[in-house]
């Protein structure tokens, strides 16, 4: 029989900080494809958890809430202590844990008042609540696996990395989780090794918003505001908002993600799944500039038919000074024809890596085809790659038993970056906006600086600070 326990409002001291222990993880280069980052020699491991096996607040339950569930699901050193969402009547759905725990509607509650009974916490919540409640993690001295994009405005991204490098002793982990497959670690070796030769330039597609499960057509308002059910806590959903929402089917539980204020559109959505390669395999420094076109800016909703070009710069890894991304939503894709290439095999969501040598054409799941000299090649070498398990090793390293992660925060900022970029982008269509990634700012635009580089928190809800 499954225990539920209602949140006891008592009084405790925040959890001390593990340890004062200092990871040094290395970039990419290990054999095998172990990953982007691997231990140093001395393997540094981390302190022992609190509660002994590794209880773990989940902070939204529904949805992707239930994968990361079934991820971890059978490790014999994790525990959930406790369970937040908004609206109550997703704790019904937690069929998939069965355990004696708590549950809460505030995130915050836990924190003031069971911070001793968890040592890690996982984001499932929608983006604009993600570095408030990741940045609240950390600062409590707790392990964090945040979903993707990792923070909703570019200027969380330096907040999400002060807090990181504040809490070195922390594991934390973005849930790209497709880069683990087979297939895209592969592609990772690939390409990291030049067996392509040196790259030219990407090309990304993916799909466009319309009404559906997920998403609303591009440029839709919010539709009318309807009641509130009682089992939701409409002012804790909104939680951050200086102006709250309505409530609305099209917000909640699901849609939100196509709009401004709340989400990232495709481009932000996908961006992490499609873009990390480039980084795994590349290193990818901040990008220069961005510009994305399209025929009317983003409003309340987000805008369609995106193409979005962000330029690295280039040197003596690339072939030319400078290496350029073409970012493309509503499956828009570049003429083949003109890259000298057949139509191929891979007809959805994908990255194409054009380089000296040939292309490669890489699903999110992991199946990639590749051509030289303008034909599929059906015998490329494949690198050997040891087995990842995304949420079991993340796990695994927050117990002390530490393993190669493929993206901690520290990368997955820098993934969730060019994605961020491409989808702030739309509000001033085909400009191009040049990009200070150290000082966080554009250099040639001061409205974009004023109005899409971050946003006001509502009181109680920003990113505390961390000494």
């Amino acid at each position: 029989m499954r225990l539920v326990r209602v949140l006891p409002m008592t009084s405790k001291t925040p959890l001390e900080s593990k340890s004062q222990n200092r990871r040094q993880f290395l970039k990419a280069g290990a054999a095998l494809g172990m990953g982007v980052l691997a231990s140093n020699a001395a393997t540094v491991r981390a302190a022992t958890n609190k509660n002994g096996k590794l209880r773990i607040f989940q902070i939204g339950t529904g949805g992707i809430g239930g994968m990361q569930r079934k991820g971890l699901k059978g490790h014999p050193m994790v525990e959930f202590a406790g369970f937040c969402d908004t609206d109550t009547t997703m704790f019904s759905r937690i069929e998939d844990y069965h355990g004696d725990y708590w549950t809460v509607t505030d995130y915050r509650e836990a924190f003031a008042n069971k911070a001793g009974d968890f040592d890690a916490v996982i984001v499932d919540t929608p983006d604009f609540h993600h570095c408030p409640m990741m940045v609240t993690a950390l600062k409590h001295g707790k392990h964090v696996y945040g979903q993707k994009p990792l923070v909703h405005q570019l200027d969380e991204l330096r907040i999400i990395r002060e807090a990181v490098a504040a809490r070195p002793e922390l594991y934390t982990q973005m849930g790209n989780q497709r880069a683990c497959t087979t297939g895209r670690m592969q592609a990772t070796e690939i390409l990291k090794s030049n067996q392509l030769g040196r790259p030219i330039e990407a090309h990304i597609w993916v799909g466009g918003m319309s009404r559906g499960t997920y998403f609303v057509d591009p440029w839709s308002p919010i539709t009318e505001a309807t009641a509130i059910p009682e089992t939701v806590k409409w002012g804790l959903w909104n939680g951050p908002l200086t102006e709250h929402l309505p409530y609305s089917e099209d917000l909640h539980p699901r849609r939100w993600r196509s709009y401004w204020e709340t989400g990232g559109g495709m481009l932000a959505d996908w961006g992490c799944h499609v873009i990390d390669v480039l980084y795994f395999a590349y290193d990818l420094p901040h990008p220069e500039s961005v510009v994305t076109k399209t025929s009317k800016p983003s409003g309340v909703c987000h805008s369609g038919q995106n193409e979005s070009t962000i330029t690295y710069p280039g040197g003596d890894n690339f072939v030319n000074d400078k290496f350029v991304l073409h970012f493309n939503d509503s499956s828009i894709k570049p003429s083949f024809e003109k890259l000298g290439l057949p139509t191929p095999g891979i007809t959805g969501t994908a990255t194409m890596v054009v380089c000296e040598e040939g292309t490669m054409i890489l699903e999110p799941g992991g199946k990639f085809e590749i051509y030289r000299k303008g034909k599929l090649v059906e015998n490329e070498p494949r690198p050997e790659v040891a087995p990842r398990d995304h949420w079991k090793d993340w796990a695994d390293c927050c117990l002390g038993n530490e393993k190669p992660l493929w993206t901690q925060f520290d990368i997955g900022s820098r993934i969730t970056e060019p994605a961020l970029l491409a989808t702030k982008a739309t509000r001033f269509p085909n400009e191009e906006l040049k990009w200070d990634g150290e000082n966080y700012r554009f250099t040639n635009h001061d409205e974009a600086n004023k109005t899409i580089l971050s946003r006001n928190y509502a009181e109680g809800f920003a990113p505390p600070a961390i000494a």
